[in-house]
């Protein structure tokens, strides 16, 4: 099993996608939103690149039906319903909705590894959740950081690294590193007991604290406070066809910027 990661978001070879496994991560703040509506009870989300696309995809339903999320310059779109907090996609809001959501990096990052095998959503909230699953599978894995406008993105790699050191740590035998894998294994050892500090290191940290975000890195530094993994499958992002166990703490709050099940044996 090859285990890599691509640390820029530069669309991958869609041949090679074919029989591998990938995890998407958006970290701040596109996964953690998904991974949160969808365990709060959103039917499905639809992921688009751009605002004029979701504004159109919104008027195909009917009325009530369908939330429209996202954000430009990490702020709330006009018209819109919801931003891109995942404390705002609780089931009050969400639960029984289509939500259409476009961000700046996350969402277009799925439609560029759509030929995957299978396409995960990923990030701190679930992450235990999607090492087995990816263990599972037994498929070549590739983890796929949404970046930061196409550029490097600190906070993405550090998920990924602790991603690579879940799925090593039960499956020792058979895997096999890519050099990039390796750098973000490094990378997430620097920041494991203080992801916080990441993401107040991170340039994109530090834009949404200055725009009055800074709750929302308290919120997706939790650790594994749901095992549900969404999937992403023909354009459309839904929950797992078969029912996830439960997380240890799941709904507690006993995930908090903590190892968790994998780390802790």
């Amino acid at each position: 099993m090859q285990v890599d990661i691509q640390l820029v978001p530069s669309p991958p070879n869609s041949d090679a996608l074919l029989n591998r496994t990938v995890v998407v991560v958006d970290v701040l703040r596109a996964t953690s939103v998904m991974v949160n509506a969808i365990s709060q009870g959103a039917l499905e989300i639809l992921p688009l690149a751009g605002v004029e696309e979701a504004l159109q995809m919104a008027k195909v339903f009917p009325r009530g039906s369908v939330l429209l999320g996202g954000e430009r310059e990490s702020k709330s779109i006009p018209g819109f319903d919801l931003g891109n907090s995942p404390k705002e996609y609780v089931a009050e809001s969400v639960k029984g909705k289509k939500l259409i959501l476009t961000t700046t990096n996350g969402t277009k990052a799925f439609h560029l590894v759509s030929s995957g095998k299978e396409v995960l959503v990923g990030s701190f909230l679930n992450i235990g959740a999607v090492a087995r699953r990816c263990l599972e599978s037994g498929r070549e894995l590739l983890i796929f950081l949404s970046g930061d406008e196409g550029g490097f993105s600190l906070e993405d790699t550090v998920c990924g690294g602790m991603l690579i050191g879940l799925i090593t740590k039960k499956r020792k035998k058979s895997i096999s590193l890519t050099d990039a894998s390796r750098c973000a294994q490094i990378l997430y050892q620097r920041f494991k007991n203080n992801l916080l500090e990441a993401f107040h290191l991170s340039y994109h940290g530090k834009q949404l604290i200055n725009r009055g975000f800074e709750d929302d890195l308290d919120y997706c530094a939790q650790i594994d406070i749901t095992s549900l993994v969404p999937v992403f499958r023909e354009g459309v992002i839904r929950a797992p066809s078969s029912p996830p166990s439960p997380a240890r703490g799941e709904g507690k709050g006993e995930g908090r910027y903590a190892m968790q099940i994998e780390e802790n044996e």
